[in-house]
């Protein structure tokens, strides 16, 4: 059978990452094996992502760069939000982060209240993970309770958006290891 010009991509070998297969948990919240946030009630997230600053070196008549400190942005995750005590656990946390529910003292947390860690895992048709994110000293930067409208039946959500800190990848499928190509030193 011709490969009607796809090349690799045409190939029955190849698996994609879909977009709907894939679970997001922030577990750990207030540390010491704390409370978890399950992934069932998460309906919108994104994978890290990184930039770079960019340092300008001039000389002469020229300009030129180069790369300079990495940053992880932030990521939005959202969530539905259903009166089940399945939620609790997002309630405590935001609040362990801002006390909101508490209107005279509006108290903060310390980090060992608020630092939570994350899980976003993907996964092929079969069920079988093939990527792996684990986000750690992560806390709401900001929280979105959504808006209402009577024109509308869909469902009321949180947004979060979430900074974090440190960030490990895990590549399972087709598990290779991930090294600088060029990094030879001085």
């Amino acid at each position: 059978m011709a490969d009607m010009g796809l090349g690799r991509i045409g190939e029955r070998s190849v698996i994609f990452k879909r977009k709907f297969r894939w679970t997001f948990e922030v577990y750990d919240i207030c540390g010491l094996g704390g409370e978890n946030i399950e992934a069932s009630f998460v309906k919108l997230a994104s994978r890290p992502n990184i930039s770079f600053e960019e340092t300008e070196l001039n000389f002469l008549n020229g300009k030129t760069w180069i790369p300079g400190k990495g940053t992880w942005e932030t990521i939005t995750v959202t969530y539905v939000d259903a009166a089940v005590d399945d939620l609790r656990p997002l309630y405590k946390w935001l609040a362990a982060v801002y006390e909101f529910n508490d209107p005279i003292t509006l108290r903060q947390g310390s980090r060992e209240n608020w630092a939570a860690s994350a899980v976003l895992t993907m996964y092929d048709g079969c069920g079988v993970e093939i990527e792996l994110w684990t986000m750690g000293n992560m806390w709401p930067q900001a929280i979105n309770f959504g808006d209402l409208d009577y024109a509308s039946s869909d469902e009321v959500t949180i947004e979060l958006t979430l900074r974090y800190s440190d960030v490990q990848y895990f590549n399972f499928c087709p598990g290779f290891d991930i090294n600088p190509m060029c990094c030879t030193g001085c």
